[in-house]
């Protein structure tokens, strides 16, 4: 990372630390109990785009629409996830911030140490207006333990995602093989076939590939995981990135790059269009992109497919869980009580199901499982994927991994573009913890 980014970052927190919001009155100094939401408005700052914006928009009008409190809600895309870190910033100096906004963990650590988002456990807790028992039982536990950091719940799940292994069924029978690979090395030798015997209904069997992968930290994480490694150490203060599990992770893409078997991404969603195809035999990503990949492959060559957990070296499966979670900003008791309750609304079973159809999504609550049973049978991978989640494993929430994400993804080109493993390893390692100092 440039060191003038890290400058504009870390002076823009300082300022943040500094805003105007500090003398607005904490949960703690507020009676919840004895506050009125009525008529308050609600701006919830969101990444959706497409079918998902729609979907999310339906969900608010009828919330305003149904509301005993006469709450609106105003929806507005704000942008990718990075754009909205960067308006956050800008509105931590004293600008404008939203009532509620989609956050990373690491993201919400940096929004609530500059004091911009406040806790949910008050509201969560509340006797008139919090979650009862049985509900807040009913959420996945792990879920809500990914934004419970440093004694607050910075954030509140909507939804999340895991990392699957998309494979081509029916080139892997070409291949002579009947189930995708359970090891690295099983992995390894198909991608070398792949390269030497193209899929049969290709029409470009000049471009045969093993595996397409993307430079992101998200992708690392999922290979040195299965591997039993991990990206931080055991007390989440320290980042372990020049490790055998990552080393022999990054070495292996390396050599299967040599090979020709192996490539990096060079464009966005590159590798599913490449899949759909019969092009690469392999691809690792977000569960949340299967309808896009279940549309690209039936208008094109509607081969058999299907996922599973990636290759491991584990005696059980590890999946990466992720997603992003929503923040309650600072703003005033009453608009602070308003957005948590349409937060509560949103995650209850029933409007669940209906995000989960629409999203692709994972739901947050078990008990939406009940209420999606006919969606299962109608998008078994889907359901293939959602069994998975007891095996999740969970990236850091440290607040600089924004910027350590970065570093990963440019370590990984160089590595796999032919750089030293060792010494590439090494500059991450110092770069990456160098960030937890500056944060």
């Amino acid at each position: 990372m440039h060191l003038s980014v890290i400058l504009y970052v870390v002076l823009f927190s300082f300022l943040a630390s500094c805003s105007s919001r500090d003398d607005a009155p904490s949960v703690g100094e507020v009676d919840i109990e004895a506050l009125d939401p009525s008529g308050q408005e609600v701006v919830f700052w969101y990444q959706h785009t497409r079918e998902r914006e729609t979907a999310l928009q339906e969900l608010i009008a009828e919330y305003n629409q149904t509301n005993p409190h006469k709450i609106v809600v105003r929806g507005e895309y704000a942008g990718g996830y990075g754009d909205i870190y960067n308006k956050m910033v800008v509105g931590l100096q004293g600008g404008t911030l939203p009532s509620l906004v989609v956050a990373y963990q690491n993201q919400a650590m940096a929004y609530h140490r500059d004091g911009g988002i406040v806790d949910f456990t008050p509201y969560m807790s509340s006797a008139k207006w919090g979650l009862k028992a049985e509900g807040r039982k009913d959420f996945v536990q792990s879920f809500l333990q990914q934004d419970y950091i440093g004694g607050a719940q910075i954030g509140f799940p909507p939804n999340r995602s895991l990392e699957v292994f998309y494979y081509n069924i029916d080139w892997l029978k070409e291949l002579g093989y009947e189930e995708p690979p359970r090891t690295w090395a099983d992995f390894a030798r198909l991608c070398r076939k792949a390269k030497e015997q193209p899929f049969s209904r290709s029409e470009n069997k000049e471009r045969s590939l093993g595996f397409l992968i993307e430079a992101d930290a998200s992708r690392l994480a999922s290979l040195v995981f299965t591997r039993g490694g991990d990206v931080v150490n055991a007390e989440s203060n320290a980042y372990t990135l020049n490790t055998k599990p990552v080393r022999d992770a990054l070495s292996m893409l390396r050599m299967l790059a040599q090979d020709g078997a192996v490539e990096l991404m060079s464009e966005d969603y590159g590798d599913q269009r490449e899949f759909a195809a019969g092009q690469v035999l392999f691809i690792l990503r977000s569960s949340s992109g299967l309808p896009f990949v279940t549309s690209a492959v039936e208008d094109g060559l509607d081969f058999a497919w299907n996922v599973t957990y990636p290759p491991n070296e584990l005696e059980d499966p590890v999946v990466n869980v992720y997603g992003a979670s929503v923040s309650l900003c600072k703003t005033n008791p009453q608009q602070q009580l308003a957005a948590w309750l349409f937060v509560k609304w949103f995650t209850e079973p029933a409007q669940q199901a209906r995000w989960v159809r629409a999203s692709n999504y994972f739901p947050v609550r078990r008990s939406t499982a009940q209420a999606l049973q006919t969606y299962f049978e109608q998008n078994p991978r889907y359901k293939a994927a959602y069994e998975l989640l007891d095996y999740g494993k969970s990236e850091p929430s440290m607040s600089g991994y924004q910027q350590v994400r970065r570093l990963v993804q440019e370590a990984m080109v160089e590595i796999v573009e032919g750089s030293d493993v060792d010494l590439v390893l090494a500059s991450l390692q110092k770069t990456a913890n160098q960030t937890i100092e500056d944060y």
